[in-house]
C-alpha cells in the first residue's frame, strides 16, 4: 500500500456530520480517516493484531483542510504507507469529493503499536507483508 496503490475506502457525507454552516464539521474529517485506517486494517483478517494483545494508537494527527464537503457529496478516503518503524507507522491519506476529484484534505497519522501495559512494541508480522513495506 502506497502513493501509487492506496487503500480506497468510499463514503457518502449525511446530515448529521454538518455544521452551523452547512458543511461537513472539521471533526468529523478526522473520523473519516480514522474510519479508513480501521477498514485498511480489517483487510489483513482477524489476526492483524497477532496473538499476543498488541494494540494500536495515535501518537500524531495532522489534518490539512482545503475545501468543504456538503450534504450526499461522494468521498472517497484514500490511505498509504508513508515511513514504517521499529514500532510506529506513519499513514499519508487524502480526502476527495468523488464528482470533480477535489481533494477536500489530506492528513499524516503516526500510529504506534503497544503492548497490555501501553508500551511500544514492534510492528507485527503481518503489517508488513500487508503494507509491501519492511519492519
Amino acid at each position: 500500500m502506497n502513493r501509487q496503490d492506496p487503500f480506497e475506502l468510499p463514503l457518502m457525507v449525511r446530515g448529521y456530520e454538518l455544521d452551523a454552516f452547512n458543511h461537513v464539521n472539521h471533526a468529523v474529517y478526522a473520523q473519516y480517516f480514522e474510519h479508513c485506517r480501521w477498514m485498511a486494517l480489517r483487510e489483513l483478517g482477524d489476526n492483524w493484531q497477532g496473538n499476543d494483545g498488541v494494540g494500536v494508537v495515535v501518537r500524531k494527527l495532522t489534518i490539512e483542510y482545503e475545501a468543504s464537503a456538503r450534504l450526499f457529496d461522494e468521498l472517497q478516503v484514500r490511505l498509504w504507507v508513508e515511513k514504517v518503524g521499529t514500532s510506529s507507522v506513519t499513514f499519508g491519506q487524502d480526502l476527495l469529493r468523488r464528482r470533480d476529484d477535489k481533494r477536500l484534505a489530506r492528513a499524516e497519522v503516526v500510529a504506534v503499536c503497544i503492548d497490555a501495559r501501553g508500551r511500544p512494541r514492534p510492528l507485527p508480522e503481518v503489517w508488513a507483508e500487508h503494507f509491501n513495506c519492511d519492519t
